[in-house]
């Protein structure tokens, strides 16, 4: 799926193309896909490894 790209898509007829919406609305869409990505980086990210004791 090419979000960005000019022609017109299969998935979503007689949706607007990204250029054509209105700058406030591609600016808004923006901040909220961001966040998105990140709270799920942030919930799904693996924990750091433990490090394996030394025995001396």
């Amino acid at each position: 799926m090419d979000l960005f790209g000019s022609g017109p898509s299969n998935d979503a007829i007689g949706a607007p193309a990204w250029p054509e919406l209105p700058a406030e609305a591609r600016a808004t869409l923006t901040r909220l896909m961001t966040q998105l990505i990140l709270d799920h980086a942030a919930t799904t990210a693996t924990p750091p490894a433990k490090e394996a004791g030394h025995d001396l």
